[in-house]
């Protein structure tokens, strides 16, 4: 079986109702398929559930780190990514208007996020964990209706006229990306979006569109040089093009929205910021469209309370520049998994579990805070620094100039 084959639900609607399960993940992308593989390889029954069909493609740049890679690989399904086709990376090309920078990088990987999020969710069935899909899902009240329990509110995607189906959880994960959908009226988990935050957006673009197009795309850009990750920079934004699985180019970028409202379109604002670099413009070879996210930079506050945890993009996020949005999620997934076992040993009516619970909620507060001040600080450092043609120009020019500095700081940005 391979991972562009459809991935089907292992049990009904009415039969998840009919249990009552020790975890519940809302959201199978790397947070929640992640978590999903360390909680049943734990014996932990989980379920894990997702509204949209697999494979699905995500916008996501598909960079995997050092880190990350080495989460692959303790998930079990690092061979599985290499078999799938997974792209090596090995040095970046950052250009700047007509300026060019070219680095090694420690070794990462390329892959579209429909091959890796596939992966893992089979990873998590095999392991032990159920699977539902095209399912919406919305928590229920702030508090447990019954000590030591969450339910959630359980929808198809094609009927929601229908009464939801309500499933009960001891402990509920909401890996549900940016959108923090089942949590969205919640007063409970207030959310703050930065000023100025950009948004994500991303196509795949057919290798064959780019290498056999009459233009100058191939000379332009060395695309045969497949082990390149290049950076384009402008003024409203940067843009990242990697070689991935599957013979496509990822395009994955982070735009200022008033640039999108100023071009008239993702495609367009895509192509000023091409043009910007001294490159050919893709929007007549750009079959798929493009995705987009919400904004990008945002924080939410707290991140764990009554038996829900946020992780992943939930939780919040800056304008990731290599991958390390996947790295944090595979890191925080196999942090909190190692600790929920303790509170999920005492069985439900034990006040000693909801105790051992409430120090892993505090430990998660304080888990998200420094993660915020000791692993995002690179990233948001580098996101600051390219909203500012000059300064960037003066900053890439000093890393030309002093190498050891210039690698701490990238084997930083690829952890």
């Amino acid at each position: 079986m391979t991972a562009s084959q459809p991935l089907t639900a292992t049990l009904s609607k009415r039969e998840a109702c009919d249990r009552r399960w020790d975890v519940g993940i809302i959201g199978a992308g790397v947070a929640g398929a992640s978590l999903a593989i360390h909680l049943a390889r734990q014996g932990q029954s989980v379920l894990l559930m997702e509204s949209q069909r697999f494979p699905r493609e995500k916008v996501c740049g598909g960079c995997l780190t050092q880190r990350a890679i080495a989460s692959l690989e303790e998930l079990g399904v690092l061979p599985a990514c290499q078999a799938a086709g997974a792209v090596e990376i090995d040095a970046i090309r950052i250009r700047q208007g007509t300026h060019e920078h070219r680095w090694a990088i420690p070794r990462m990987l390329s892959m579209r996020r429909s091959t890796l999020d596939t992966i893992l969710v089979r990873q998590a069935i095999a392991s032990g964990a159920d699977y539902l899909d095209q399912t919406y899902v919305s928590m229920g009240p702030s508090e447990p209706r019954t000590a030591g329990e969450v339910r959630m509110q359980l929808r198809s995607r094609d009927n929601e006229a229908k009464a939801p189906h309500e499933v009960q959880v001891r402990v509920a994960m909401v890996a549900a990306g940016l959108t923090r959908s089942p949590l969205a009226k919640r007063e409970a988990w207030p959310a703050t979006i930065e000023p100025h935050s950009r948004i994500g957006v991303q196509t795949l673009v057919p290798a064959e569109s780019l290498e056999g197009h009459p233009g100058p795309w191939s000379d332009a850009l060395q695309l045969r040089a497949q082990h390149d990750l290049d950076m384009l920079i402008g003024s409203d934004g940067y843009l990242g093009i990697s070689r991935t699985d599957g013979d496509f180019y990822d395009f994955a970028a982070a735009l200022d929205p008033a640039a999108i409202g100023k071009h008239g379109s993702i495609a367009a604002a895509i192509d000023a910021l091409l043009a910007s670099c001294g490159l050919p413009t893709i929007r007549a070879i750009t079959p798929q469209g493009w995705k987009s996210t919400p904004h990008l930079t945002r924080r939410s506050w707290p991140v764990a309370r009554d038996r829900v945890f946020l992780v992943g993009d939930t939780m919040g996020n800056v304008a990731p520049f290599t991958g390390e949005g996947m790295s944090w999620a595979m890191a925080g997934a196999k942090w909190l998994s190692d600790r929920l076992q303790d509170p999920l040993a005492f069985s439900s009516d034990q006040g000693s579990g909801d105790r051992a619970m409430a120090e892993v909620e505090t430990a998660w507060n304080d888990w998200a805070g420094i993660q915020r001040r000791r692993h995002q600080t690179v990233c948001q450092w580098v996101a600051s620094q390219v909203r500012y043609p000059t300064r960037t120009a003066w900053v890439l020019r000093g890393l030309d100039g002093i190498p050891p500095g210039r690698n701490i700081l990238l084997r930083k940005a690829t952890q």
